[in-house]
Parts: C-alpha cells; structure tokens; sequence
C-alpha cells in the first residue's frame, strides 16, 4: 500500500475589496471559513493588509527582543498561565517565548518595550500597534463570519467584547545535533482563535479531520 500524502488546507482570501458584511463576497467567504473550520479545523488566510514591509519590521523587531537580555525577558510576566516569558528547560530546550498581553491596547505594549528597554527603543510600539491592529481586524473578521453562518450574530456581540488579543513571540533555536529534534510539545491551543505568522520557518504541523 502506498503511503497518503497529507490533505492541502483550503486558503481562503480575506483581501477582496468589497468583503463587507451583507455582500455576496462576504457571504461566499463565510461558506469557506465554516467549511475549512468543520472539515480541517484550521486554513491559510491571504491578507495583503498585512504588507511585506511590515512583516520586514515585525521580524527585525523581533529579532533584537530576543537578543535582550534574560534579566529583563524574565520581567515579562503574568497572572495567567503561559502568558509571561518562558524559556528553554528541559522538556523544550530549543524554545523561548515572550508575549504581551491585551496587545491592541497601546498601552500593554508601552509598558512592554519599557520591560525590554527601559532606554527606549526605536519604532517598536508604532510596529507592533499597526500589526496588532491589522491582525485583530482578521481575526474579528473570521469570527463574525462563522457566528453569523450559525445564525448567532448577537451572541458574537456579546462575545467580542469580551475578546483581549495576546501577541507571543517565538523563537526555536537551532539544535546542536544534526538530527531533527522536536522544539515544541503537541499541544492544543485553549483561546478561541489562533492566528499564526511564520517567517522562513518550516515544520509546523497541525491535526485535522482529514
């Protein structure tokens, strides 16, 4: 028997210029983000809105944070479990993590850099203000569709105000050995929706129905 290759997730385009609530665009998206929920439980989103530039910047940002000291990574803390800093130990030893809270607030994002580099840091906070805000708009956007399909559009209501965005930064290191090495346990994410940005970087898996 041969082997199956594994099923190629739907990209749905959230980049259509009239995608507006009420519009036949926005209706047909809608039957697409429903079906790709049911059937794959994830999809690939295109979103020109987020621009190669500013992912450029995101990175760049992203980058220097985690060349931060570890005296002041480990001033990222929180209330809330996996929502502070972690670092590698021994179950991932090859992962570091960092994250801001409430992210589209300005403020969350002020008192971060300051955590980072309390003697400032050049464009940091307008970086990651505009992609959060962008990022935000998305994920608004996928869940007012798939209450609606449902026929719960004031049940989304009540649930979006409820909503904080969290904004984690990853970083896998390279292993030492020149076998592959797992960087990150199979987990399932508790949030209602994950959005994931990669860079260059391969390897991620997700479980579908398929």
């Amino acid at each position: 028997m041969g082997s199956q290759s594994p099923p190629k997730l739907p990209t749905i385009n959230f980049s259509i210029e009239d995608l507006k609530p009420g519009s036949s665009s926005w209706l047909s998206t809608s039957e697409q983000v429903r079906y790709a929920l049911e059937e794959y439980g994830c999809f690939v989103a295109f979103y020109d809105k987020v621009s190669a530039e500013l992912l450029d910047k995101i990175f760049g940002q992203t980058k220097d944070l985690f060349e931060v000291p570890i005296e002041n990574k480990i001033k990222n803390t929180s209330e809330e479990p996996y929502r502070g800093y972690i670092g590698p130990n021994h179950l991932m030893p090859l992962y570091e993590g960092l994250a801001i809270d409430n992210v589209t607030s300005p403020q969350e994002t002020h008192k971060f850099r300051q955590l980072m580099w309390p003697d400032g840091k050049n464009n940091f906070c307008e970086i990651i203000d505009s992609f959060a805000e962008l990022l935000a708009g998305l994920e608004h956007t996928v869940e007012q569709m798939l209450f609606e399909s449902f026929e719960a559009a004031k049940q989304y209501e009540s649930v979006a105000s409820y909503n904080s965005q969290l904004l984690r930064f990853i970083k896998y290191n390279t292993p030492k050995e020149t076998d592959a090495t797992l960087r990150f346990a199979s987990h399932t994410d508790k949030n209602f929706a994950t959005i994931v940005v990669q860079h260059d970087v391969g390897g991620l898996e997700v479980q579908t129905r398929r």
